[in-house]
Parts: C-alpha cells; structure tokens; sequence
C-alpha cells in the first residue's frame, strides 16, 4: 500500500488529543488505549491527501466528523477513567474462558449412533 494513505479519522483523534492536551494527563499507554478506544468506535476514511479531503468535503461533513470524534473521545476517556484493570475488586464479575475437552457433550446432547431416524 501507498505509505501517504491514511485514515482521516486518526487525523482528526491525534487534533483532538492535541488540543484536550491528553499528555498533560495520561500516560502514554493509556494515550495508546484511548486512541484505538476512539478509532474503533468511528468510520474508516482513507484518504491520500489530507488538502484534496478538506476540499472535496462540505463544511457540514467536516463538523459531522468533528462530532463523532467529540463522543468517541469522551466514551474512549470515560472507559480509561474506569479502568477495570486498575482496580483490584472488581474481578468477580469478569467471566473466564475454559475450554471443554471437543470431546466432552454436554448433558442433553446425545453420540451419533451412525443411524439417522427421519420419524
């Protein structure tokens, strides 16, 4: 792939990181979290220049992007800000994946005899 194609919206998070100065306050891993919070929460737009996007785009358009990115950021900062990992007591409700021997059925499910009964 070209190395000058992008995603518009990381353009608009990084500018909207920027400008809330989130790394006055964050970490840089948590700056990291937030951002892939914020881009998997928003459309993909790739584009190759940012000055042909800014064009070709209604100024309506743009203040729609702009608002997305407003509520993706704030969701991406709420769940940060409550980070189940940081705290040490709330890990009862986390549910555990074990997997099951392939074998194993479970109780109301019965072998295959081999024999199908199209009663």
């Amino acid at each position: 792939m070209e190395s000058n194609i992008h995603n518009y919206m990381e353009v608009l998070v990084n500018k909207r990181f920027f400008a809330l100065e989130f790394h006055q306050i964050y970490t840089l891993d948590q700056i990291a979290d937030m951002k892939c919070i914020t881009l998997n929460q928003l459309p993909t737009l790739y584009i190759r220049y940012s000055l042909d996007m800014l064009a070709a785009t209604s100024q309506k358009k743009l203040m729609e992007y702009d608002e997305m990115v407003a509520a993706a950021v704030e969701n991406a900062e709420k769940m940060i800000a409550n980070d189940r990992r940081e705290r040490k007591d709330d890990f009862d409700d986390i549910v555990i994946y074990r997997p099951k021997d392939r074998f194993e059925l479970e109780d109301e499910e019965d072998p295959f005899s081999g024999k199908l009964n199209l009663d």
